[in-house]
């Protein structure tokens, strides 16, 4: 659900010699679309250099509810510019940086063997020994997956994180829980396994690779997000995730080398890393 408005002059010449009623007007056309940025209901607008048009990207509304937000900018009130709006869909985003926002990798060495690393990552115990708060699979027709078994498409996973909750008058923070379900997509025993990420909205990868040092072992995780017009989701996912991942790397780390879990089980205020 995105859309783009698209904005012509409607009178020849309006860039070279504009009227004061005009300029006024522009101005405000201006500070209109700030707004709707500072608000995130839009991400991109501006003219082309030659003037011919001018588009404003909407990324989180449909083409009605955008055609009838441009209706309130005070150029087209004023009849300076048309406006046509059509629906839009994302295929390729980037920021002019060289980020991928739509996903990254991210790999740890691990003193551990493959075997161990592989039950780690994919069955609902090893899972929740330094990962998920609970970790619970069906098969496609609804029986529960024994929690020992190595996960397989296309079983469906639900992942529960304890998370912070609202804080009281006090500030202090009660424990909660936040879950996703998801599916398992593929697997290639014992090196590797791709699951459904962020409701559906994406996936992740672990790979298995023995490394060259004998009893250590890398474990990579991919993560990646669908094509999608929602840029809050993908800064969300990429900001959020690529953070907490380097966490739960570590905790995996932990875990199998030392048999310690850093995770915090009762947080009680907002900015911990380690939940």
């Amino acid at each position: 659900m995105a859309a783009i408005a698209f904005l012509r002059t409607t009178r020849a010449g309006f860039q070279l010699d504009p009227s004061a009623d005009e300029l006024m007007a522009l101005g405000a056309h201006l500070s209109f679309l700030r707004g709707l940025a500072s608000r995130g209901e839009v991400t991109v607008a501006g003219p082309a250099e030659d003037g011919s048009q001018a588009i404003v990207v909407f990324p989180h509304l449909d083409a009605a509810q955008a055609e009838v937000t441009m209706r309130s900018d005070p150029c087209v009130q004023a009849g300076i510019f048309e406006c046509r709006v059509v629906p839009w869909r994302m295929s390729v985003f980037g920021t002019g940086t060289g980020r991928d926002w739509q996903g990254f990798t991210q790999a740890i060495h691990v003193r551990a063997q493959p075997s161990a690393v592989w039950r780690a990552v994919a069955t609902c115990d090893g899972l929740e020994r330094w990962f998920l708060a609970r970790a619970e699979a069906w098969t496609s027709d609804g029986r529960d997956w024994p929690r020992d078994r190595m996960l397989e498409a296309p079983a469906r996973l639900r992942m529960t994180w304890t998370a912070v909750g609202t804080p009281d008058a006090r500030g202090a923070c009660a424990p909660t829980e936040s879950s996703e379900d998801n599916g398992v997509e593929s697997t290639e025993p014992p090196m590797r396994i791709r699951m459904g990420w962020y409701a559906g909205k994406g996936w992740i990868e672990f790979r298995i690779v023995p490394h060259v040092h004998a009893g250590m072992t890398t474990v990579e995780l991919e993560q990646r997000m669908h094509p999608t017009s929602d840029f809050k989701v993908l800064e969300s996912a990429y900001v959020g995730c690529r953070e907490g991942w380097a966490f739960y790397l570590a905790n995996l780390k932990s875990v199998l080398e030392h048999g310690m879990d850093l995770r915090d089980r009762s947080p009680d205020r907002a900015g911990l890393v380690n939940i």
